[in-house]
């Protein structure tokens, strides 16, 4: 059963300052917290918004027993949906798809992959059938449109997130998504429209994205490359252009390091994260969470993008597949680009522990993981400075996987593994 009201209503409080936005964005916090207040949330949807909260929460009513609560809330929340949806003459709706895309992020951050996947390829076919690829229609009122584009973007950006797994393809195809990015978060706060662009039209050469996206948007922007980067790396479904070698500039590898730096220009790359946030993120003189997340996020993931593409061990297989001898001057450049950018990363996850943001989201551990591996390939450099820097770097990934991990599961694992083992899931 649902907690008392109070205990209610301070994990939904605690849900919209740790987890909205942080990256997936479910909902419209005022008609969200208007439908609370009249009780037209169904149960299932709550049950689901509980669950999310609850392991940020140190609410004595829980005790010791938070994971308990976690899972109890999530159990409950599918039995309702399953009661609900398959009841006679019922559809699908919004809420639905909301609450299985929630609880399927609990599983899988839960090491439940099996029942994980399938939510989400679930909550995948449910957007489809809704329609939330489209745009939405114009009955609806300004912040509802945005909060369906949302919800839909928010499956895309996991479906992507997943898609860095072996075995784990990516279901949404780009082509097949047709409404605009998510616009800013005033604009969608004020229940104000905003014309974005669509996915085609923001990696357009000729929109060339002359229109900054907002932050959000940025996120799908880089979870989108960051699906083409496992596909073509970590998958490695050698077709078409796929089979030319990285260094062709016909290649795959080619078009996606032009989208990245085609993407680069639409970050502040240059100067430190916090100043960003200071500049952009206050408000009553506190970092709000909701603007600070996605620019720590869609930054953590632009440098895993770079990451994974010019991974040693990657384009190593890579070029054993295409038969043929890396280029000297080619392997240099991508090896002094990977590592500049695992540097970038784990100096991002250094600012977030500096300044005290509790930027603590679930993929961050798939990202300082995979830093971690890049650095331990020059833990025996030759250069003194080199090493001593990778060493520095892989120490302070570790303690940051340690601070995830009194908060996912997926964490735990990943910081036990020696050498940080790319076999563990994450999302």
């Amino acid at each position: 059963m649902l907690p008392p009201r109070e205990v209610r209503d301070s994990l939904v409080d605690l849900y919209f300052a740790r987890v909205h936005n942080q990256p997936y964005s479910f909902f419209h916090e005022q008609s969200f917290r208007q439908r609370l207040a009249l009780n037209s949330l169904p149960d299932f949807l709550l049950f689901a918004v509980l669950a999310s909260a609850m392991r940020f929460s140190s609410d004595p009513y829980y005790g010791d027993a938070s994971a308990e609560a976690i899972k109890s809330y999530a159990s409950e929340s599918w039995k309702l949906i399953v009661s609900v949806w398959f009841g006679p003459e019922s559809d699908p709706d919004i809420y639905i798809c909301q609450a299985v895309t929630m609880l399927s992020i609990i599983d899988f951050t839960a090491g439940r992959r099996h029942p994980g996947w399938l939510k989400i390829g679930l909550s995948i076919r449910i957007a489809q059938d809704l329609h939330l690829m489209m745009e939405p229609s114009q009955t609806l009122n300004f912040s509802e449109q945005e909060e369906r584009r949302r919800v839909f973007w928010s499956i895309y950006v996991l479906d992507k997130l997943c898609s860095c797994g072996r075995a784990r393809p990516a279901a949404l195809a780009d082509a097949h998504c047709f409404l605009q990015l998510p616009c800013d978060e005033i604009t969608f706060r004020n229940g104000e429209w905003k014309r974005t662009p669509t996915l085609e039209q923001a990696f357009s050469a000729t929109e060339a994205m002359s229109e900054n996206p907002s932050d959000l948007a940025l996120v799908v922007l880089t979870a989108s490359v960051l699906g083409r980067c496992a596909q073509h790396s970590i998958h490695q479904n050698l077709r078409g252009e796929s089979r030319l070698p990285p260094w062709d500039s016909k290649s795959l590898y080619a078009t996606i390091y032009s989208i990245l730096l085609q993407l680069e220009t639409k970050f502040e790359l240059g100067g430190s994260v916090g100043e960003v946030i200071k500049q952009e993120c206050q408000r009553n003189g506190q970092v709000d969470m909701q603007l600070a997340g996605p620019i720590i996020f869609s930054r953590a993931l632009f440098r895993t993008c770079h990451c994974i593409l010019q991974h040693p061990l990657l384009l190593h297989q890579l070029s054993r597949v295409s038969g043929t001898k890396v280029p000297p001057s080619f392997w240099n450049r991508a090896l002094q680009t990977c590592r500049e950018n695992a540097c970038s990363l784990s100096e991002l996850f250094q600012e977030v522990q500096t300044t005290g943001y509790p930027a603590i989201y679930s993929f961050m551990g798939y990202c300082a993981t995979l830093a971690a591996s890049i650095h331990t390939l020059y833990l025996q450099d030759p250069d003194i400075d080199v090493q001593q820097r990778a060493a520095q770097y892989f120490r302070s990934d570790k303690e940051y996987l340690k601070s995830l991990s009194h908060h996912w599961k997926n964490a735990q694992w990943m910081v036990r593994l020696p050498r940080f083992s790319t076999r563990v899931e994450f999302i």
